[in-house]
Order: structure tokens, then C-alpha cells, then sequence
């Protein structure tokens, strides 16, 4: 019976994760539990998870538009400074 641990978010997400394998799992070359999975611990956390928190941010900020790298200003990379 491997050992899991859940955190709860203030968004009223939630996951889970592996706090520790059992006997049988952790002698398995692929770490299979086939027994029950117990819940050890469960975790109120203070924050929002870090899928809302993105999407809040997207939201508030709008998408950010990545072109590239590309310097708009002719100057940078191998061209060496301002052209006039």
C-alpha cells in the first residue's frame, strides 16, 4: 500500500502525490503497487495552483507575443550598433 499526500487549493483544486511506495513497489523494477492507496496527509495550501495562477495571469497581462528574438531597433547580434 503506497502512501499518497494531497494538496488542496484555495482555487478548490487539488493533487496528489506519491509520499512513499510500498515494500512491493519499491522491490518492483517498475515501481507497480497493485495494492490499496492510502492517504496519508491531506494539505490546505494558502495559494491559488499554478494553473490559475497562469491563467490569471494571461488574463491580467494579455498574451505575450514572442517574435523570435528579433531586434526591431538595428541593433544587437551581428550587426554591431545603430545604422544611420
Amino acid at each position: 500500500m503506497c502512501d499518497y499526500e494531497e494538496f488542496i487549493f484555495t482555487c478548490t483544486h487539488s493533487t496528489v502525490r506519491l509520499k512513499s511506495y510500498c515494500h512491493f513497489a519499491r522491490n518492483d523494477p517498475n515501481h507497480q503497487c497493485f495494492g490499496v492507496k492510502k492517504l496519508r496527509n491531506v494539505w490546505d495550501q494558502d495559494f491559488e495552483c499554478e494553473r490559475c495562477m497562469e491563467k490569471k495571469r494571461r488574463d491580467q497581462w494579455g498574451r505575450v507575443v514572442n517574435y523570435g528574438g528579433a531586434c526591431t531597433m538595428g541593433h544587437g547580434g551581428s550587426q554591431g550598433g545603430h545604422r544611420s
